[in-house]
């Protein structure tokens, strides 16, 4: 993992901004210092932050315009030297898309609606609070 002031920079990709509202939300309810919140509404732009910011954690949409998400998780995992955490988040939550996720390096998988409570759950593991 890489440094934790970059685990704290945190993107969100989803093209639907009741989602990336929600996100956001559920992350500034835990109160971690020094976080940063990036927003991605496309696979592009999501790839583009990626490497321009690194962020330590990516919570990632499968179904975006420009670039789906498996696409972007492959694209991040070539970046030389950055290995975020990369939450997949689908509303098709089949054994399938779990496999395929972990086959391309996703670091865990949720489908969509997500339960608050488990998130945060568990950016707490990530975050160690």
């Amino acid at each position: 993992m890489n440094g934790s002031d970059n685990l704290k920079k945190v993107l969100i990709v989803d093209d639907e901004d009741m989602t990336r509202v929600l996100l956001t939300h559920i992350l500034n309810r835990m109160h971690v210092d020094g976080l940063e919140i990036l927003l991605a509404e496309d696979g592009e732009e999501a790839v583009r932050i990626a490497q321009d910011e690194r962020p330590g954690l990516i919570l990632l949409d499968v179904l975006l315009p420009k670039m789906n998400g498996y696409d972007v998780c492959q694209r991040v995992r070539l970046i030389s030297g950055y290995n975020p955490y990369i939450v997949i988040l689908t509303a098709r939550g089949n054994s399938n898309d779990r496999q395929r996720a972990e086959a391309i390096g996703a670091n865990d998988f949720m489908t969509k609606p997500f339960n608050p409570a488990r998130l945060m759950n568990q950016l707490s593991e990530i975050w160690g609070l």
